[in-house]
C-alpha cells in the first residue's frame, strides 16, 4: 500500500511537470531523428579537382569513372599546378589529381602511369576515406586497362590473388545503422538518468520533504516507489524510439526481443539509480543536473564505442571504460539489432548492467537511510 502511494504520487508530480513529461516521452525519439539524419560517418560528394596535363580519352575515361558514382564531385579543373595550391589552401576541393602527360601513351604501352593525388588532411577521417575512395577507384580502373591491352595485343593476363570479401550484417556500410545503438544508449542516459536526478531534490525545493521524513516508508520503497514511474515511461519511450528507427532509418531488431528487452531493463534501472543516487547527494536542481549530465553524457558519448573506439584509446582509458555501464549496453544494442546476437552471445554483457544497476539502487537506497528518510 505504501509502494502504491510512492508511485502515485510520483505520477501526480510528473503529470504536473510537463517539461519533465516531455523529456521523457517524446525528447529521445526527437533525438533519435535529429542526431539519425545529421550524424553520419560516411563520406560522399568529396570535392574533386583535376588537372588533366595529357587531355587524352583514357585520362577522360579515368576522371569519368571517379565522378560516376557519389564518391567523388567534379568541384574544378585546373589549368596550371598553381591553381591546386590555391584551392587546397581555401578548402576548395579537398582531393586535387595531377594526370601527367604520357598518361594514355604508357598504358597503350603496357606500362605503369602514376598519378598523382594531393589531398587536404586537415580532417583526418576525411582525409582518409578519400584516400581510400582514389586506390579503390584507380585499381578498378587499372583492371580494366589491363584487360583492354590483354585484348589488343592477344596475350593472357592472370591475377595471382584476387579478393572476393563479403560485408555481413551491414553490407552497405552504412554509419547510421551503426549509429543507431549508440544513440539510444545516449539518449536512456539522458532522460533516465537526468529525470531522476531531479526527482529527491525536488522534493526538497517543493517542500515536501517533510511528508517523507514523517512518514513510515523505507528507504528501500522510496526508491522503488519513485523508480517504477520513470522505468515504465521509458519503457514507452524505448518502444517509441523503436518505431521511429524502423520507418525512418529501416533499421530491424534481427535478434532476439527478449532479450533486447531485458537489456534494456537493466541498463534503465542502472541509469535510473545513478539518477536517484545524485539526487541524494545534491542540495538544489541546478547542481544535481549539472552532476547528472557530467556523469551520464559524457561517458556515454566518449568511453562506450558509441562514436570512438574504445580499441584505439590508450590502455588506461580503456580500463576506464570498463566501469561504464553504457559500454556494455552500446555492445548488446549492436549485437542484437544488427547481428542477431541471442542470449548466449550477450550473458557477459548482461551480467555486466545487473551488477551496475543493482549496485546504484543499493548505494541510492543506503544514501537515502543516511538523509534520515527511514
Amino acid at each position: 500500500m505504501n509502494l502504491g502511494a510512492v508511485v502515485k504520487k510520483e505520477f501526480i508530480q510528473i503529470r504536473r511537470d510537463p517539461l519533465i513529461l516531455f523529456m521523457l516521452v517524446f525528447f529521445p525519439t526527437i533525438l533519435l531523428l535529429f542526431f539519425g539524419y545529421v550524424l553520419s560517418f560516411d563520406v560522399r560528394n568529396v570535392r574533386l579537382g583535376v588537372l588533366d596535363e595529357d587531355a587524352t580519352d583514357p585520362s577522360r575515361a579515368f576522371v569519368q569513372m571517379l565522378t560516376s558514382g557519389e564518391s567523388f564531385r567534379l568541384e574544378t579543373v585546373f589549368s596550371s599546378r598553381g591553381e591546386i595550391d590555391t584551392a587546397l589552401d581555401d578548402g576548395s576541393v579537398l582531393v586535387a589529381l595531377v594526370i601527367p602527360r604520357g598518361f594514355s601513351e604508357t598504358l597503350e604501352q603496357g606500362g605503369t602511369a602514376a598519378v598523382q593525388g594531393l589531398i587536404d588532411g586537415s580532417d583526418g577521417r576525411k582525409a582518409g576515406i578519400a584516400q581510400g575512395y582514389l586506390q579503390a577507384y584507380t585499381t578498378a580502373f587499372s583492371q580494366r586497362m589491363i584487360g583492354e591491352w590483354a585484348v589488343r595485343t592477344g596475350k593472357r593476363v592472370v591475377v595471382p590473388v584476387t579478393p572476393e570479401g563479403r560485408i555481413w550484417y551491414n553490407p552497405e556500410l552504412k554509419s547510421t545503422l551503426y549509429l543507431i545503438a549508440g544513440l539510444i544508449v545516449f539518449i536512456f542516459m539522458i532522460t533516465g538518468t537526468i529525470s531522476t536526478s531531479l526527482s529527491v531534490v525536488r522534493e526538497r525545493e517543493r517542500g515536501t520533504m517533510e511528508q517523507l521524513l514523517v512518514s513510515p516508508l523505507n528507504a528501500g520503497t522510496v526508491i522503488v516507489g519513485k523508480t517504477l514511474p520513470y522505468l515504465g515511461i521509458s519503457a514507452v519511450s524505448t518502444v517509441i524510439i523503436l518505431i521511429a528507427g524502423r520507418f525512418a532509418f529501416g533499421v530491424t531488431i534481427k535478434g532476439s526481443i527478449p532479450l533486447l528487452a531485458l537489456a534494456s531493463l537493466l541498463f534503465l534501472l542502472a541509469a535510473l539509480g545513478q539518477g536517484i543516487l545524485i539526487s541524494t547527494v545534491t542540495s538544489s536542481q541546478q547542481v544535481a543536473y549539472f552532476v547528472a549530465a557530467l556523469s551520464s553524457i559524457l561517458p556515454a558519448l566518449l568511453l562506450s564505442d558509441f562514436v570512438f573506439p574504445i580499441s584505439g584509446m590508450p590502455r588506461v582509458i580503456q580500463a576506464v571504460t570498463f566501469v561504464v555501464p553504457a559500454r556494455y549496453f552500446v555492445h548488446l544494442l549492436r549485437g542484437i539489432m544488427m547481428r542477431g546476437a541471442g542470449f548466449g552471445a550477450g550473458f557477459g554483457d548482461l551480467a555486466a548492467l545487473a551488477i551496475f544497476s543493482g549496485f546504484t539502487l543499493l548505494a541510492a537506497a543506503a544514501r537515502l537511510k543516511k538523509t534520515r528518510l527511514v
